[in-house]
């Protein structure tokens, strides 16, 4: 074997073992990424389903309704993120947990947004709670933004309603199309639990 020969072979062997190692690499990084996208997923479920918080949803769309019809709760909400509001025990409660609400999923917009958690994983999962706490906030945050004069109040929460709103409308399942299904479609369902 010719001193050129040898150099040949040990440039492709060389070679072969770089790109072994960098599939190996990417290999590894798609399992990794895989993991940070369960605990994720995971984390984000525990806020979900935080007695706290689930029970703040409830409030605001309990009661919002009937605070919305209040001169004084209004004036309250607007004065509220310029520290101007006054102490009032009956709007302190309800607010401080609405904004729990609004901060939670603003935090998850945003990590939606940024591509730091699968948007999709989470919408199929979330869409209808996320879709029932902006309709319970919205007046809220309507009055927020015009005392504030801007749009970036929960922007991030706005997305993810936007979101949600949209699979729901186009998908409303994330069943498999390809296999079948044990229960027949809701509305023969619902024929059936009337007779």
């Amino acid at each position: 074997m010719t001193l050129e020969l040898i150099n040949t072979i040990a440039s492709v062997a060389t070679t072969v073992i770089v790109a072994a190692a960098a599939i190996a690499a990417l290999v590894q990084l798609r399992h990794l990424r895989g993991a940070n996208q369960i605990s994720g997923q995971l984390a984000l479920r525990e806020v979900l389903l935080d007695r706290a918080f689930l029970q703040a949803v409830g409030r605001a769309r309990q009661e919002v309704p009937a605070l919305m019809t209040e001169p004084a709760f209004r004036k309250y909400v607007a004065d509220y993120h310029f520290g101007l509001a006054d102490d009032n025990e009956r709007y302190d409660s309800i607010y401080e947990e609405i904004l729990l609400v609004g901060r939670n999923l603003e935090n998850i917009g945003n990590m939606i947004r940024n591509g730091l958690t699968d948007g999709r994983i989470f919408i199929e999962q979330w869409a209808p709670l996320v879709v029932t706490a902006w309709n319970a906030i919205e007046p809220l945050l309507r009055i927020r933004r015009v005392a504030e004069q801007a749009d970036y109040a929960w922007e991030d929460f706005e997305y993810l309603t936007v979101l949600a709103r949209r699979w729901i409308a186009e998908n409303r399942t994330a069943y498999p199309r390809n296999v079948a299904r044990i229960l027949p479609p809701y509305h023969d369902l619902e024929r059936d639990a009337l007779t």
